[in-house]
């Protein structure tokens, strides 16, 4: 990647254009069901999850997703709790900070 970089951070969460990067990960996984994570997020996004996505000179290039403990998806409980479901920056695009660019965001 060259030094010039036109660097973006979305909130996708509820923009339609962005709606494919809702339903898949950047990091590899099993397959997991659409349908799952739709029912998911109906109940999640109105909670407070929230899925950022990085794009680098037009191109996605890493993701963050975190969300309210209680919607999480995760066994974990507390006040103000907030968890990191994923955090991701395609290899591609190392070197740059990128991933302390989505924590900041």
């Amino acid at each position: 990647m060259k030094n010039d970089l036109k660097t973006e951070i979305i909130d996708i969460t509820e923009k339609q254009k962005y709606e494919k990067y809702l339903y898949r990960c950047f990091a590899p996984m099993p397959f997991r069901k659409h349908h799952t994570r739709q029912k998911y997020l109906e109940h999640a996004i109105p909670a407070g999850f929230r899925k950022k996505l990085l794009i680098v000179n037009g191109n996605a290039v890493g993701q963050i997703e975190h969300a309210p403990a209680e919607v999480s998806g995760y066994p974990i409980t507390g006040n103000d709790v907030v968890v990191m479901n994923c955090i991701w920056v395609l290899r591609k695009a190392k070197g740059h900070d990128f991933g302390k660019l989505l924590l900041k965001a």
